[in-house]
């Protein structure tokens, strides 16, 4: 209804043209618009609009019309890469990694494949505890451009997984480096500085872009799973200190250290 006095358009490339451009400016609402007023001018839907209908409502929450876009984009061309990309990923936010795996391996498999694909199977093989796997992946998606702060943040934090430190520093800190704003970068690398024992640069850069008692909390449960019981007391302490929103999630925590304490046994020997 917003747009019901809208000109009318002569064609549906005219449509998708205006929908583009509206997408371009951010307005969400007119592109869609635009999309679904040119699909409906079609004697054959084009996957393309179909794509990015979903795209839109993949960004909005409302996942169940975007997997039917993404169906119907992939119905029309089936080997859309942008839309089986888009249905593996989906699958993968809902945890169902054979389906994921099932539009993103053939995808992947392309010389042109878009780093999305490449990306999202590297993140279920680090799931899997395929570590050198995801590894693979993550340097595939980097290749056709080395600046992506998603597969910067998730290669640092495969190497992190698998305790590598020194790697897991470099590729965090690069993901920092071209999106200074990542706030998941940002809380990574300070994993990394607190399993490191640098804890000051480890607070700071938790709590980059959010809330130094979270960053307190968060900090102590490391060291507390790393056995250094008496840092990780000082850092809950800290944590309440800051903010009285703290004082149950960080009561929890001390308690369970005070526990461990008693037992005088390593929370990684449990």
């Amino acid at each position: 209804m917003a747009y019901s006095t809208a000109f009318p358009v002569g064609s549906p490339e005219e449509a998708y043209r205006n929908g583009d451009a509206a997408l371009r400016s951010g307005d969400a609402d007119r592109a869609l618009f635009e999309y679904l007023r040119g699909l409906q001018m079609e004697d054959r839907p084009q996957a393309d609009p179909l794509y990015r209908v979903g795209v839109i409502h993949h960004g909005r929450g409302n996942t169940d019309l975007a997997e039917k876009a993404y169906r119907w984009a992939l119905d029309v061309d089936s080997r859309h890469a942008g839309a089986g990309t888009a249905m593996g990923v989906l699958m993968l936010e809902q945890r169902d990694f054979e389906q994921a795996e099932h539009y993103l391996t053939p995808i992947a498999a392309r010389s042109n494949a878009p780093w999305q694909a490449d990306n999202a199977l590297g993140v279920i093989a680090d799931i899997r505890g395929q570590h050198e796997q995801a590894r693979r992946h993550y340097e595939k998606a980097l290749q056709a451009n080395p600046r992506i702060p998603r597969v910067l943040n998730n290669l640092g934090y495969s190497y992190y997984l698998v305790g590598d430190l020194d790697a897991a520093r470099l590729q965090l800190r690069q993901a920092v480096n071209v999106n200074p704003r990542y706030e998941l970068a940002w809380r990574n690398l300070g994993l990394v500085y607190a399993r490191q024992g640098d804890y000051d640069t480890a607070i700071e850069a938790v709590a980059r872009h959010g809330d130094r008692a979270e960053a307190y909390n968060d900090i102590g449960y490391i060291s507390m799973l790393e056995g250094r019981f008496d840092q990780a007391m000082g850092f809950f302490e800290e944590a309440m200190r800051l903010s009285p929103a703290y004082y149950a999630t960080a009561g929890e925590n001390v308690e369970s250290l005070n526990q461990l304490m008693r037992r005088n046994v390593s929370p990684a020997t449990n």
